[in-house]
């Protein structure tokens, strides 16, 4: 094919098709987290999550190269990267509230607490102060007694630990 115009045809029809199934895929995504949850593992939130701000960074990477004139095919071809759709960055909150989440789960605070970390600790490897600690530990004691079948003595010995001076006391 040799005829300039046949040739912009053909790239004009496959950007449009492509452009078509990248919409088509961009409508199934979940971009809420209600959808996220239902829908992915936690190894599928991380995956994604990591593919898509990578490649948020790549492009914008790619564009502060262009913008300064250092961006050359041969040097940097690895950067062809779009930036991410509307759509990309909701998924991309979806699934980052997903993780954290789940990594910040109150029965990591409880495993904690019974293993004999202080409050102290347990504040500082959380980033916040103690009676912040003790209240979220307490609540989520109160929800489980509450909702989840923990039994009263269980629940009146997690009571006693945020009562405690130290967990573990």
């Amino acid at each position: 094919m040799t005829d300039p115009d046949e040739t912009a045809d053909l790239v004009n029809g496959l950007t449009r098709g492509y452009r078509d199934h990248r919409d088509d895929e961009e409508a199934q995504r979940p971009v809420r987290y209600n959808d996220v949850s239902c829908e992915h593992t936690m190894v599928d939130a991380r995956r994604r999550y990591d593919e898509l701000t990578e490649r948020d960074l790549t492009a914008w990477s790619r564009a502060t190269l262009q913008a300064h004139g250092e961006c050359g095919p041969a040097r940097h071809a690895v950067l062809d990267a779009g930036p991410l759709t509307v759509s990309e960055h909701l998924e991309v909150l979806a699934n980052g509230e997903l993780l954290a989440r789940n990594y910040r789960r109150p029965s990591q605070v409880d495993a904690a607490v019974k293993a004999g970390a202080t409050w102290q600790q347990i504040a500082e490897a959380r980033g916040q102060t103690e009676g912040q600690a003790r209240v979220e530990y307490r609540e989520w004691a109160e929800g489980q007694h509450k909702y989840a079948d923990m039994s009263d003595a269980d629940y009146e010995a997690a009571i006693e630990r945020v009562a405690g001076a130290g967990a573990g006391e």
